[in-house]
Formats: C-alpha cells, sequence, structure tokens
C-alpha cells in the first residue's frame, strides 16, 4: 500500500537534493534535504523488504532497453534550473504544485518503475517478456540476453527485481 508513495518519494530524492542545492532559505534548503535523504531510505527499504520475498525463475524472450522512458521522465529535473534561490511564498507553492501533480501523473501511471535513484545506484531497467507472457520492467544490474533465466522477484505486478547471483547460473531447463 505504502509501495507507491515511497517509490514516488525515492524517485524524486535527486531532484531534492538538486533543489537543495539551489534553494537559499535555510528552512526550505533543510526540508530539501530531508526529502532527499527520506526518498534514499525509501528506496533501500524497498528492495530490503522485497529481498526477503521468494524468488521464481524467469525464461526471458524479448530484453529491450527502458531508457527512452527514462530520459523523457528528466523533464522533472528541469526544476532546480528554473526556481528563485529565495522563493516567494508564491513560487514555493507553484513548486509544490508540481511536485503533487507530479506524484498524481506518477502514482496512477506505468511510469512508477522508472526512477533515476536506481541508475544512480548502479541498477538498469530493462522491459522484458518472459516465456509465460508475463510483461515486465527487470531492475537489474547485470546485462540481460533473450534466453537467459534469471531469478526475480516480484516488486510489483509488473516489476522484477534481478536476484540472480553471479555464482548462481541457470541452465538451459531454469534450474
Amino acid at each position: 500500500m505504502l509501495g507507491k508513495p515511497l517509490l514516488f518519494l525515492s524517485a524524486y530524492a535527486p531532484l531534492f537534493a538538486l533543489l537543495a542545492i539551489r534553494f537559499k532559505p535555510l528552512a526550505i534548503m533543510l526540508t530539501c534535504v530531508g526529502l532527499a535523504i527520506l526518498g534514499l531510505l525509501a528506496l533501500l527499504l524497498l528492495l530490503r523488504l522485497d529481498a526477503r520475498a521468494t524468488p521464481g525463475a524467469h525464461r526471458l524472450k524479448q530484453v529491450k532497453d527502458a531508457d527512452a522512458e527514462a530520459g523523457a521522465y528528466l523533464g522533472a529535473y528541469l526544476l532546480p534550473f528554473l526556481t528563485v534561490s529565495t522563493p516567494s511564498v508564491r513560487d514555493a507553492a507553484a513548486y509544490a504544485g508540481f511536485i503533487i501533480i507530479s506524484g498524481a501523473i506518477y502514482l496512477h501511471s506505468s511510469v512508477v518503475q522508472i526512477n533515476p535513484l536506481l541508475y544512480l545506484l548502479g541498477y538498469r531497467v530493462l522491459q522484458v517478456v518472459d516465456t509465460n507472457d508475463l510483461q515486465a520492467y527487470l531492475v537489474t544490474r547485470r546485462p540481460a540476453q533473450v534466453d537467459q533465466y534469471i531469478v526475480a522477484t516480484r516488486f510489483r505486478d509488473d516489476v522484477l527485481i534481478d536476484r540472480t547471483r553471479r555464482s548462481e547460473q541457470l541452465d538451459s531447463d531454469g534450474t
């Protein structure tokens, strides 16, 4: 239930860090620093909780980068460069409105798995289809190929987290 809001907070953690650098009023700067830290902690918590789930084997029949979707998401990161360093109350209200609208879109769309913080932590996000026709996004630190078996947990219905260990190589029958 809290997964999507925590993912949203983590997706905007780098943005809050940039805003903290940009804003001069101490209260606003510290608020942005706090939100950036909370976002990072939220993602680490979600990944840790997901690691407790039972993984399943998936044989990949289609693999493609989701980088184009991530690139489109970067438009939100223009905000720090369009802000004033000492915002008025009206400026702050407009920035907060932008974050609220972005949150509503994020929580009600499939962009929820595109998270810049994942990329900063060394993960890649791939669009995959397995041999059971599961269409999902795969969050991984390793390259993935067609006909490869992976072990993954289901973070959400359409998001898999690769849990395959480097020493764990599945053979052609997935065992």
